[in-house]
């Protein structure tokens, strides 16, 4: 694979290549998992041309679905039109198909627009479409636009799509990880891939997948059809073959959940929440029970959520549902006077560095890059289905309500080497030089010199370190978000934790559930409100 170099233009085979690789590791890995047409979708492609490849691989890239062909200029493809032209043929892509008349004009600049259609006068872009598609047909504007300006589409990319989600293992990834990697924005952790880590393991799971896909998209579209969410609740009985699976599910159903809620039919709403594992399911079903005034129920659900929160906002919750809300640590009121500082944190920092500390302002990258790399070699361990392409910057449950359950005996094994006096300190540094620059979706480089590393850990008790990094390792789902705002050193092992608030902000959940986890392990922590 050719490296790229910035601001040069790259091989000009470089995108057709990174389609091609990904397609060949889909047939030889993956064959058994596709249907027959995506089968041979990817065959088709990798016997192309090299200019139909070329093109193909910059068509994906474009924002869709349709395209204007006389905006395609690529140096790479030698003809332009018989590429078009093959791909066309080879049922790839579709060249002037039916598209709706209004999405069409969104591809023309305005003076195209008046030009084709001179007699329709209203002002502003919006308006100009809604009255030229009200006074002509939708066949009539496609005749007249396919006389000047072609267009074409992707035919049947879900096909693809899917063939992405494969290698990737992930429905947000693209051919795009390639360039970064290439140009050396980012480089991955080396770890061993295996068929039997693959996301799948065999065909049924994938088309359940797929299943809860086209549910999870029909969910969205609730209050277009009657009688559609009883339908996808019933849908929804099965229990779910998998780990992913839940995690489709759960969305959906917490979705339904909503929907029967706001319509009053508190049966169906707890039926649906009851089946969800994930946060808001468990809190709105006691707000249904506490509203029918089912105090038993409240009382066992907010007891199973103090117990095992599935997130932070959950933790909070149960906390405090019932009761007042307080403040779970020491606040220190301050007055603007009148002013109004752009940046609320900057002005925190600047005010305590003239009392005499030393703020850096990281706020969750702290905890999350002490878990990062003392736990390095748990997070990149190979467990069954962790890891399933090589452009992974942390295993795909990383941030899944289970995933320290299933790393139990590795963790329990790290927290033992890290426990003697000093040992924390040298892991942290010891990893920094043997990772650095690696991706790792819990530590951010840019933010963590090996000096400042090292001050952090001159300034701060390592026992309050590790005890931050363990807290992190065990729910990296519900503790990667609302770590106070500020450090600020004093010197001579003096430290705090400030979380700053402007006049009209109020502390998070996951906010609330750091301070208390700070005061718990004694790490000084504050909260500094502004008022005006």
């Amino acid at each position: 694979m050719p490296e790229l170099q910035p601001d040069q233009p790259p091989p000009p085979d470089y995108y057709a290549e990174n389609v091609r690789r990904l397609l060949s590791h889909v047939l030889d890995c993956h064959a058994d998992l596709l249907r027959s047409g995506e089968v041979d979708y990817a065959r088709t492609l990798l016997a192309a041309s090299a200019d139909a490849q070329r093109l193909f691989a910059r068509l994906i890239t474009r924002k869709g679905p349709w395209i204007r062909q006389d905006k395609l200029v690529y140096a790479e493809v030698g003809c332009l039109h018989a590429a078009v032209r093959e791909l066309q043929q080879s049922g790839i892509i579709t060249c002037n198909a039916a598209a709706p008349a209004d999405f069409l004009l969104r591809l023309l600049v305005d003076g195209e627009r008046r030009k084709l259609f001179p007699r329709v006068l209203t002002r502003g872009r919006e308006n100009w479409i809604t009255e030229c598609v009200s006074r002509y047909p939708d066949e009539y504007i496609r005749r007249v636009l396919v006389r000047r300006h072609s267009w074409l589409s992707l035919h049947r990319s879900g096909r693809f799509a899917i063939c992405q989600l494969l290698f990737f293992g992930d429905v947000h990834q693209d051919t795009s990880t390639f360039v970064l990697q290439d140009l050396g924005l980012i480089r991955y952790p080396e770890y061993a891939l295996k068929r039997s880590d693959r996301m799948f393991a065999i065909k049924s799971e994938l088309e359940s997948y797929r299943r809860l896909g086209r549910l999870r998209a029909l969910s969205h579209r609730l209050s277009e059809h009657a009688g559609l969410a009883q339908s996808l609740s019933a849908a929804l009985w099965q229990p779910p073959a998998s780990r992913h699976e839940q995690r489709q599910r759960d969305a959906v159903l917490n979705r339904l959940g909503a929907h029967f809620e706001r319509s009053g039919r508190f049966d169906d709403a707890l039926s649906c929440y009851a089946r969800s594992r994930s946060h808001p399911a468990r809190e709105r079903r006691v707000r249904i029970l506490n509203r029918l005034a089912d105090t038993r129920g409240c009382s066992k659900l907010l007891e199973a959520m103090r117990e095992n929160p599935v997130a932070a906002e959950e933790e909070d919750f149960a906390r405090y549902f019932g009761r007042r809300r307080r403040t779970p640590t020491q606040t220190t009121v301050l007055s603007l006077d009148g002013r109004r500082p752009d940046n609320i944190e900057a002005h925190a920092a600047m005010l305590l560095s003239d009392a005499g500390g030393e703020a850096w302002h990281l706020e969750n990258q702290l905890p999350r890059m002490l878990a990062g790399l003392a736990y390095w070699e748990v997070i990149f361990a190979p467990l069954r289905g962790a890891f399933v392409n090589p452009f992974q910057s942390g295993p795909v449950d990383l941030f899944w309500p289970d995933f320290a359950a299933v790393r139990q005996k590795l963790l329990e094994q790290q927290d033992h080497a890290i426990a003697p006096a000093g040992s924390f300190q040298a892991c942290l540094l010891a990893n920094y030089d043997r990772y650095e620059g690696l991706a790792n979706r819990l530590v951010s480089w840019r933010s963590w010199s090996r000096q400042r590393l090292e001050l952090l850990l001159q300034h701060v008790p390592e026992a309050h370190l590790r005890d931050i990094a363990q807290h992190l390792i065990r729910q990296p789902y519900r503790a990667r978000n609302g770590f106070p705002d500020l450090l600020v050193i004093y010197g001579a092992g003096s430290y705090e934790f400030v979380e700053v608030k402007g006049p009209t902000d109020s502390l998070q959940p996951a906010q609330r559930v750091w301070l208390r986890t700070l005061d718990a392990i004694g790490a000084p922590a504050r909260v500094l409100k502004f008022k005006s």
